[in-house]
């Protein structure tokens, strides 16, 4: 009994924010393809490292960025996943990009966007700040390995039982019970291994980590401006650099006045190492390889990739996006069990706290997908050139979600829960099942010079994920229109709810 008090409520504690953390993690997987998805200008081109013009036109705006105060300028090289040339910037506190074609060096003019990022960064910040946010969600991480491991002990007899049967037609709480462990079991491994590298990869927040070397970034002077020479050739640089980590495992290029830095790819190897090369601004000669290779930074860097699986190829990456899935599922199951176990308990007078854990675990469960899609949506249909679509974008999350959440708590209070689920997993598959549609309605224009990979890729996920949302709002459907056939209305709600 304890141990089904502590997985209970720390499960339904945490996992009002878990559900929406294995949400976006597993739309993280895929950020880069989602970010070239939500700049539909993106023209086909081949990884490898950039031509001598491209690098050029690439320098000049390096240099007109260069000596603005706290500015931090990035120089993106081609990879697999992304084969454009990119210089990321700050402007007015945010990252601001132009591109280039590798080979050819013309500017491509792609829309401004938050791209898969938003998702990356909400999912391990909440975007409550770098600091307070990453202590937060490492909080909520350590509950989760506390309800994985109650889970096991409560389940560990009827284990193998449970695993093996799934009976989606028995009346409730079985389905959701048999989806929750399901879900569980067959991805324990994945799901114990997120968390503990979860936990562990921002330490730091806690405690001094020297693990990863970070590049040299030279300060500015007492006056507050930092005395800047030419910038050497680059093509030289990378062609030495490539000698030492390989053509196709150059990550990116930073500035400083006195050093540029050819950093080593995160996706070359499953650790995160951040090894890179320092070159004299002024002559462009090799100052040093700076890596870290300690056993205490090895295991600190193969724990960083292991979770952030930037090195994985997309066979494993799809697994990956399948197991945040069933975290998510997970999730939300044991949400909905913990509602059901006790509304049958909870009495008029007592119903206020209850209706509002209803109308919250509707608010995340649904409510959060529906937002992640919202901004697929609104990247779409914003004008290209709007100055303001990347605030408008990232806001766009939150509105929805809270939108959402206030439906949803309404629906809860008028004693109409289930009326609010089948009304927002209605409106999930909609956005979903429509997406390709939108894709195709805005994109149309660009489609001949493209590589069709990542908008089907993403177009046909959404669909599948649509169908899911519409066969639980015609199940949730169902279910309703026979309790209301019900003679028994105190059945009838007990059910319901």
């Amino acid at each position: 009994m304890r141990m089904g008090w502590l997985h209970a409520w720390v499960g339904f504690i945490a996992g009002l924010i878990l559900v929406c953390i294995f949400a976006t993690g597993a739309m993280a997987i895929f950020d880069t393809e989602l970010t070239e998805w939500m700049q539909p200008e993106t023209p086909s081109a081949q990884p490898g490292i950039p031509s001598a013009a491209a690098l050029e036109q690439a320098a000049a705006v390096v240099a007109a960025q260069e000596g603005k105060e706290k500015n931090r300028i990035f120089l993106s090289l081609p990879s697999e996943r992304d084969p454009l040339l990119h210089v990321s910037y700050m402007e007015h506190d945010v990252f601001k990009s132009k591109t280039f074609h590798p080979q050819t060096g013309q500017t491509v003019p792609l829309r401004e966007t938050v791209g898969g990022m938003l998702f990356f960064s909400f999912h391990y910040t909440l975007y409550m700040g770098r600091m307070f946010g990453v202590i937060f969600v490492q909080t909520l991480t350590i509950g989760m390995l506390v309800t994985l491991g109650s889970g096991i002990i409560i389940h560990l007899k009827a284990l193998l039982p449970n695993l093996v049967a799934f009976r989606p037609q028995s009346s409730s709480p079985r389905p959701w019970i048999d989806a929750h462990v399901i879900a569980a079991v067959l991805f324990l491994p994945f799901m114990f291994m997120i968390a503990y590298t979860g936990v562990l990869i921002h330490a730091n927040r806690f405690f001094p980590n020297t693990a990863t070397e970070r590049p040299n970034r030279d300060e500015p002077d007492r006056n507050g401006h930092r005395q800047l020479s030419p910038l050497p050739s680059l093509a030289p640089l990378l062609t030495d650099a490539a000698g030492t980590f390989g053509a196709d495992k150059l990550g990116f290029i930073q500035f400083s006045p006195k050093t540029v830095t050819v950093v080593r790819a995160d996706s070359s190897r499953i650790g995160i190492s951040r090894d890179h090369i320092d070159y004299d601004r002024i002559t462009g000669e090799r100052i040093g390889l700076v890596s870290k290779d300690s056993p205490a930074a090895r295991t600190s860097q193969f724990l960083s990739g292991l979770h952030m699986a930037r090195w994985a190829p997309i066979s494993v990456r799809w697994l990956y996006f399948i197991s945040g899935c069933a975290g998510y599922v997970m999730f939300a199951t044991g949400l909905v069990m913990f509602l059901i176990k006790r509304r049958r308990t909870a009495t008029q007078k007592n119903s206020l706290p209850m209706e509002v854990a209803e109308g919250l675990a509707l608010g995340t469960v649904l409510g959060m997908p529906l937002a992640c899609a919202g901004v697929l949506w609104m990247n779409r249909l914003l004008p290209a050139d709007l100055p303001t679509r990347v605030t408008i974008e990232g806001s766009t999350l939150f509105v929805l979600w809270g939108a959402l959440t206030i439906h949803a708590l309404g629906r809860a209070f008028g004693r109409k829960v289930m009326k609010g689920w089948i009304e927002q997993s209605s409106l999930l598959s909609l956005l979903l099942c429509l997406l390709p549609v939108l894709d195709l309605a805005t994109r149309w224009k660009w489609i001949a010079g493209q590589d069709q990979t990542v908008y089907v890729a993403v177009d046909l996920t959404a669909v599948v994920l649509g169908l899911i949302a519409l066969r639980l709002s015609v199940v949730l459907k169902r279910k309703t229109n026979t309790i209301n056939n019900l003679p028994e209305p105190s059945l009838s709600e007990e059910i319901t709810s």
